[in-house]
Formats: C-alpha cells, structure tokens, sequence
C-alpha cells in the first residue's frame, strides 16, 4: 500500500479522552459507530448530505443577484404614488430567499424589477442598479443566466411532462441530442415527476396531471437550461398545504444541491415551508424592515419589542404586524424603519460589497430559425391531433354543411328550360355567395379563437427567449394550411355537383381552387383579428362586425356601379368581390343562361385576375397579422 494512503485504526473507549497529534500534510476522518452504546446519534442522510454541500458551496460557481437605491414610482393624472423606496439589497447563491409583504406591499413589483420586466414608461419611473455578480444585465442578458416562473402554470396542455420539458430542451439547448436527452431526465428526477412524465399537461379541454405536479413541471420547464438564478412568483398559490410543502422542499434541496440563487415571493406560507427558507425579505409599503437570514427575523424583532409567540407560525405573526389595514401597524412603520436603517442596513451594505465576482458563463442559447419552425410545427401538429374534438367537429362541420346545401338547392332551375328567367339566375348567384360565406368563415372563426387561447403560452415562452415570433407564425400557418385545404375539396367534392352548378372537371377544378383561396384569406383574417385582441369573446364576437363590411360590397347584394363614389373603394378591398366573380364567371360562361349576371353586377375584374387577387389579398392578411403579433407582444408581469 502507498504509504500516503495509509489507514490507521484506533479504538478510543466512550469513557476515557484522547489526545490525538496528527503530522502535517496528513488528513483524519474520524468515524463514529452508529450503535446505542456511544450514545451519540448519526445524521441521517439526508442531512449529512446537505452539510456536505453546503461546505461546498463557498469553492462552487454561483450568482448572486445585487440591487442598489431602486426607486419605482408611479404617475397619473389622479394621483402620484411610490411603490418601492430606495431599495438596496443581495440574495445570495445557493439560498432560498422568501420575498413576505402584504398586498400593495410591492413584493411582486420588486420581483418584476429583478427579473427586468419592468420599464420606464409615461406612467412608471424606475431607477437604480441591478446587477448579477457585479455585472448589470437587462431583458435582453436575463435569460443567459436566469430562469422566471410565473404564478399561472402556462403549458400547452396537450403536451405530456417529457414532451414539454424535451421541447423546453431542444430549443434552449446547444449541444447533442443525447445530452440534451440526459438534461431532461435529470430534471425529471430533481423535480420528482417519474411518476407523471408521460402523462397529458392537461388543462380545460384536456384531463391531466395535479396542481402540484403542473407546478413543479412549470419549474422543471424552466430548469431544464440550467439557469443559476431562479425567480418564482408565487409558487404556492392554489395547492393545498401538503401539495405547497412539496414544492418548496424540491425548490431549497436544489439550491442547495446546485448551488444555485432562488427568488420568490409568497403571501403567507405555512410554519413547515417558512422553515424551508435560508433568507427572508419582508416588505412594508414599499421599504424593507428585515432582510437577512430567516433564523434571526424572530429575535430581531424581539430585540425592540415584538415578540413571537411560542408555539405559532412565525409567517403568521409577521404578516399580522405588516399588514396595513390596522392603524396600530401603521403606528409601528417608523419603527421597524428606523431599527432596519440602523442595524440591518449596514450590514446588508457590507454583504452587497462581498458579492460573488465569478464571470457568468452562458447557459442557454436560442435555437437555429429553421429549427425553432420544425420544433413549433410539430408541436402545432401534436396539438391539433390530440384535440381531437376541435378536429373531428370542423370535418364534420364540412360534411353536414355540404350535404345541407346541397340538399337546399338541389332543386334550382335548369338552366336549359328557363335561359331568360332572371329568378332562376338570382337562385344560382344567391347559392355562389353562400358559399363564399361559407368558405370564408369556417375558417376565419377556429383560427380567431386559437390565437388568442394560445397567446399567454406564446408571451410566456417568447419572453423566455425560446424562439422569434415569426417562426411561431409561420407554424400556426403551415399546421392551418392543412386544415384550410382540406376542409374546402371536402366541401365543394359533396355539393358541387349536388347543386347542378356548371358541369365539367374544369370547372370544377377551378372552383375548388377559388374556395382553397378563399379559404386562405378567411384564415388570414382569423389570424389578424386573433393577433389583434387578446380575449378570445372579445375577438369572437368583434370578427363578425370587421368582416360584415366585405360581405355586403362583394357585389351580390347591391351593384358596385349603384354605389356612392365615397365608399366604392371598399369594393376593392372585399375578397367576397373576388370570389363571387370568379365563381360567377366559371358557372355562368358557357352556360344555356341568356341573361348575363356578371355584367348586370358590374363583376370586370376578369376571371384569372381575380384568382390573382385574392393570393395577394391573403399574403397581405398574413403580413398584417405578422406584424401585429410581433409589436403588440408585451412583457409577462
């Protein structure tokens, strides 16, 4: 054996003391028998791993999070109020730091602020520096380092727990498949979800997987780039308390494991949680009164006269103190202020000047554009073929509607025995801007409510960085186009011939294209009028009202050359104009009509020209819509 690695044995009896000396460049693990006669008890395993890691902690990498005279104050013309007041403060790695306050304190302003979704604004000032591990970073740099988690759990609820945290993977990873595989199942053990990884996120539409587990998949999200600073807003809220207890136990373990800097606010949490935490902040209208480790707070407080009673919740009595409403609090501000300024200040100042140097190295990174659209695409794909409701209903929809109308006009007049009867040619004109109607809005409506369903999982993981908004749009389009074909041949392939419309695969063709084409167009207005309001009623119910102008200028209702010249142009604009001229001219050219209705209706577009149009009219649409969705995106707060 190397005489550098040598063991030495001694037995040293319980009852007798021993003096030891041990040479120099030489190294002792003294081992105690785990047995009753020494009457000393082992840690268990748990705890001696903590020990363990916490005395490593001190040589690890880590973040800590340094805030210096943060100012926020808000400006109305009612009123003027400030929200935080010069605000200086650290929260250290490898700790759990509980932000505590009151509602109106400021605690979730003040976490906005650290994770930069807050902004100058005409009504907000903000001032002061932020700064992780003496280097300031702002919206753009927070996501190389740190990870945010909102209060609501936003998912795609078709997705299982593997598949969205393998997405999460996938796109803010930059390594090889297999390890990004490896990072998964490494937080799906950290955050204990083995037991649910392949089951449904669930949601409204969608049985799925508890509170607790969508919580901490919300966390594990987040987790999988390996943030080194993690900011949760309320991570409690709505589980009960055994449920909350959970959470809160994976989120300090991993602290403490990794050593990395957890941030949450939280309103007022049980006893056995408020013991999970290493640091504590507690917030008073806008100003500290505590801030530092969470094992001092009681006797702090004790020290100028407010005791916590025994045997109660701590979080409880500080909440009862700090809560606004009772005027004998308010009474108390000045003195927690004055205590805090004078004996907690200086030291928070002299941690604040301590803070980690260590260089912050860049963990995660968006991936290439083409491969944040194939990722988007197929996640769009799995969403539709897993909503199998919303699927089958819009087939179906076709089917039943194509058979109705062509049951309902089955019995229009030949065109043979009644060639100068012009009610027979008002039923054929009245059954083609049916269906232009019909083309156009069953695809406009699905479209209208998807994008505004799916925009807070769309904000969530674009402020994330995970991918750029026109890789989104142009997934939602790709997915839809499907759809947007498919439904129109099923349509048209069931009444076409039904209806007694122009015979012959020509026309027919041509027919099938102009309702794909207009089909696009309804989609591209489903996709404008959804990018454009945020609640999914408000858009449903607005849509109708924006489309409802284009429909009565499409020509078939009134004459265009009838029309006043202040609004003619709108004629224009209409891409029912277009479709019914294109439908009008394939069914009525050739045909045994002697009465021409594309010339009592002023149609002179020309039959390809309008096939033209309509691409063009789409192709603004989408734009349109593009633009929208990208500069009407907003921070998550």
């Amino acid at each position: 054996m190397n005489k550098q690695n040598q063991e030495i044995v001694i037995e040293i009896p319980s009852n007798q003391d021993v003096a030891i000396e041990i040479p120099d460049n030489h190294e002792i693990f003294i081992g105690v028998p785990n047995n009753h006669e020494t009457g000393i008890e082992m840690p268990n395993t748990q705890t001696a791993f903590e020990n363990q890691v916490s005395q490593r902690n001190p040589n690890t990498k880590g973040v800590d999070i340094v805030w210096r005279n943060v100012n926020y104050t808000a400006h109305t013309k009612k009123y003027h109020r400030e929200i935080l007041k010069d605000l200086s403060g650290i929260c250290k790695a490898g700790e759990m730091t509980a932000i505590m306050g009151s509602s109106g304190a400021g605690k979730t302003t003040l976490l906005n602020i650290l994770c930069c979704r807050a902004t100058n604004t005409k009504e907000v000032q903000l001032s002061g520096q932020i700064e992780a591990n003496g280097q300031p970073f702002d919206a753009m740099t927070f996501s190389n380092f740190a990870a945010y988690v909102m209060q609501e759990d936003l998912i795609m609820e078709t997705m299982t727990v593997r598949e969205a945290l393998q997405f999460a993977a996938n796109l803010k990873l930059k390594m090889a498949q297999q390890q990004k595989d490896e990072r998964v199942n490494e937080v799906i053990k950290t955050m204990r979800l083995e037991k649910c990884q392949n089951s449904f996120i669930g949601g409204a539409t969608l049985k799925g997987i508890t509170k607790g587990e969508k919580k901490r998949t919300s966390i594990a999200f987040e987790l999988v780039s390996d943030p080194d600073v993690i900011f949760l807003d309320e991570p409690t809220s709505g589980l009960d308390s055994l449920t909350a207890y959970n959470v809160v136990d994976v989120l300090q373990h991993y602290a403490k494991l990794k050593n990395k800097t957890i941030i949450c606010t939280i309103h007022q949490p049980s006893s056995e949680i408020f013991m999970k935490f290493d640091r504590l902040i507690l917030l008073v209208e806008g100003k500290f009164i505590y801030q530092g480790p969470k094992e001092r707070v009681i006797q702090y407080f004790a020290s100028f006269g407010f005791q916590c009673p025994q045997l109660s919740n701590p979080a409880d009595y500080f909440m009862s103190i700090m809560h606004g409403e009772s005027q004998k609090n308010k009474n108390n501000y000045k003195t927690y202020y004055e205590h805090f300024d004078n004996e907690l200040m200086p030291l928070i100042n002299q941690e604040i000047e301590q803070h980690r140097t260590d260089l912050i190295v860049n963990k995660s990174a968006q991936a290439p554009y083409f491969s944040q659209l194939k990722i988007l695409t197929t996640r769009s794909f799995l969403n539709q073929h897993r909503n199998p409701l919303l699927l089958r209903s819009r087939i179906i929809q076709s089917i039943v509607l194509g058979l109705f109308t062509g049951i309902v006009y089955s019995t229009l007049p030949d065109p043979a025995t009644h060639a100068t009867d012009q009610r027979a040619v008002n039923d054929f004109c009245g059954l083609l801007f049916f269906l232009c109607m019909v083309m156009h809005m069953n695809s406009t409506l699905p479209i209208v409510l998807t994008i505004p369903n799916e925009r807070p999982v769309f904000l969530k993981e674009e402020n994330s960085k995970l991918y750029a908004v026109s890789p989104y749009f142009f997934s939602k389009l790709i997915v839809e186009s499907s759809m947007v074909i498919l439904l129109p041949i099923i349509f048209t392939s069931i009444c076409y011939y039904m209806t007694d419309l122009t015979k012959g695969f020509d026309n027919f063709c041509f027919f099938v294209l102009a309702s794909i084409l207009q089909s696009f167009v309804g989609n591209a207005h489903g996709m404008f009028c959804g990018s454009l309001f945020r609640d999914p009623m408000t858009a449903i119910d607005i849509t109708p009202l924006m489309i409802m102008p284009f429909m009565l200028f499409g020509g078939f209702f009134k004459n265009q050359n009838d029309m006043p010249a202040w609004n003619r142009w709108i004629t224009w604009l209409s891409n029912y104009r277009y479709t019914f001229e294109a439908y009008a001219r394939n069914n009525f050219e050739g045909s045994a009509f002697k009465i021409n209705p594309v010339e009592q209706l002023g149609l002179d577009v020309g039959k390809w020209n309008c096939i033209y149009i309509l691409f063009g009219i789409f192709i603004i649409l989408q734009i349109c819509a593009l633009l929208l969705i990208k500069f009407k995106k907003q921070s998550l707060q």
